[in-house]
């Protein structure tokens, strides 16, 4: 089984995990870190906490900030096989990675969700037909 990690700085994630739930409904399996904030004031504790109480499972670990203090400290456990670290997360890529199948190696999920979330980020100043779907949520 896979545990999902949403750990950013300030209250990012719980802004996250409100809206991928307003959408995809209660996620079991998503933990959030808001880092420098009352309740954690450091998140390396944190992702140990996370990583002791889940032995068993992979940990996928989506930051806001290439080189930013919160995906530094998760790098420093992505020694471990079974922890993944991903930053520069959007709402899509994190539905992505929450949605993919359990089944699927994580490694390909993560590359899946990545693609996706890459492709939906557009300059709508002059979108062209192509680019504009008809998605509903």
């Amino acid at each position: 089984m896979r545990k999902y990690v949403i750990a950013t700085h300030g209250r990012m994630a719980e802004g996250i995990r409100t809206t991928v739930e307003l959408i995809a409904g209660p996620q079991e399996n998503l933990i959030c870190i808001n880092a420098y904030t009352e309740e954690c004031q450091d998140p390396m504790p944190e992702f140990q906490r996370i990583l002791a109480e889940n032995p068993e499972d992979e940990v996928v670990i989506m930051t806001d900030l290439m080189g930013g203090s919160v995906n530094n400290n998760a790098l420093t456990l992505a020694g471990e096989e079974r922890v993944h670290v991903v930053t520069g997360i959007s709402l899509v890529f994190v539905i992505g990675m929450l949605m993919s199948d359990q089944g699927e190696d994580t490694k390909a999920a993560i590359a899946g969700a990545l693609k996706e979330a890459r492709e939906n980020m557009v300059y709508c100043e002059n979108p062209g037909t192509e680019e504009l779907e008809d998605d509903e949520f």
